[in-house]
Formats: C-alpha cells, structure tokens, sequence
C-alpha cells in the first residue's frame, strides 16, 4: 500500500486574511462570514488557487473596510479619539508656545527657522529632531505668564460661545460637532499665517500674531474635547435607552 496520495491537500484560505476578519468583525458575525467566505474560496480553489487567494483577500479588504468605518464610527472609539489626540496636541502646542517664549536662537531648531517663523509658521518646529529631543526640557521652562494672552481668551470665548450654541441644537451631530469645534480652534492659528503672507509686517509684530493663534488652539482644545465629550454622553444614553 503506497504511503503517498494523488489527491492533493484541500486548498486553506489566507490565515492572514482571517486574522484581519476576526480582528475587526463582531463576534455575532465572524463564524458566518468566514463560512461563506471559506465555502466560495474551496469552489473557487479547485479551478484556480491563485485566482482564489485574490479573491479571497479581495472581500476580506472590502469587508474590513466596512467594518472598521463602523469602528471608528462608535462612541467608545469616538470617545478615545476625542480624549487622546486633543490631549497631545495640547501638551505638543505648550510646548510650542514655551519655544516662542524662550527662543533665542532660530538656528537651533533648523537652518530654515528663522524664515519660516517670519512666514508664521511656528508648527515647523514639529519637524525638527531638535524640538522633539529637547521637548520635556522646553517645557520644564514654562511659566504662567506665557499662557495668559487677554486677545486669545477673547477669541475663545466667542468661539466657545457658537459651540455651544451648536451643542445645543438637537440635530448637530457628533460629526458636525467635532469639525466645527476643532476647526474653531484652528481657525485663529491658521488665519494668522494667511494674514503674515499678504501683509508685510516687521519681525517683532508677526510673535504677537502667532501667539494669538497658537495660545487660542491652546485654550480651545479643552472645552472643544469636553462638550464633544458631553455630546458622546448623550449618545451613548440615548442608545442605552433605545437598547432596553
């Protein structure tokens, strides 16, 4: 009796491919969907394995899409997105304003500096290995007075003011919330560096503008997270709710 067989080994969909389903499928869901997909890979296999992989890894990738929109899209990932990001962008724009507080020399940070603070554009520092490397210790140099700025609380208060204005609108939702918080808090930053690029303006007048966006970005990030907070709150109430 030979030890060997003609027939070839049944053909096994991409385990990669799997992993990526059970990753990001609901558990409800996952027995199912990799049973279709398998009973459809094995027709397949048996006339063209190749061709059968590609198909494979093509529904798993539209799959996963599907699936991981509607992850990205729920409140708990919402809430994580909306506590975190806002939290290192305001560490990261503390630090940034501590830098054009204490900065002596533009060279320090790049050869280009210098010209693109008088562009306004303080971010560029975010590209320097220098900033990164010396980030706690510039901001180990910040003192209160840098923060306080009576332009930039003037800003935030009238921009807070047309959130909550949108909060309050029972059809605003969570999306509308978030791009219209987080571009209020951008706006003043932005608006500065297209100001300094039409105007001319001396070098001891561009700090003042940039400081007018930066410490609104730095004074808006809390309240734009907290009431973004407040309205996932509401959400999740009103599916508990809708659930029971």
């Amino acid at each position: 009796m030979s030890l060997y067989s003609d027939k070839e080994p049944d053909a096994k969909p991409p385990v990669l491919a799997n992993k990526v389903l059970s990753m990001l499928l609901p558990n409800r869901l996952l027995e199912s969907v990799l049973g279709d997909l398998e009973e459809e890979f094995n027709i397949l296999a048996k006339q063209n394995l190749k061709r059968a992989n590609q198909w494979y890894w093509q529904q798993t990738l539209e799959t996963s899409m599907i699936y991981l929109k509607k992850k990205l899209a729920s409140v708990e990932m919402l809430g994580r997105l909306n506590f975190y990001l806002p939290l290192i962008m305001f560490i990261t724009t503390a630090g940034l304003i501590v830098l054009l507080s204490i900065l002596s020399d533009p060279t320090s940070i790049s050869d280009t500096f210098w010209d693109e603070l008088l562009q306004g554009k303080i971010h560029m520092a975010l590209f320097s290995t220098h900033f990164w490397h010396n980030f706690w210790d510039i901001l180990a140099l910040a003192e209160w007075g840098m923060f306080i700025h009576f332009e930039s609380f003037i800003i935030s208060f009238f921009s807070i003011a047309l959130l909550l204005h949108l909060y309050k609108e029972q059809q605003a939702s969570i999306i509308k919330l978030a791009v219209s918080g987080y571009s209020l808090a951008f706006i003043p930053y932005i608006w500065g560096i297209i100001h300094i690029a039409n105007y001319h303006f001396e070098a001891n007048q561009i700090g003042p503008i940039v400081a007018t966006g930066v410490l609104c970005l730095l004074y808006l990030l809390p309240p734009v997270s907290y009431i973004i907070h407040r309205k996932l709150k509401q959400l999740q109430a009103e599916n508990l709710e809708f659930n029971q």
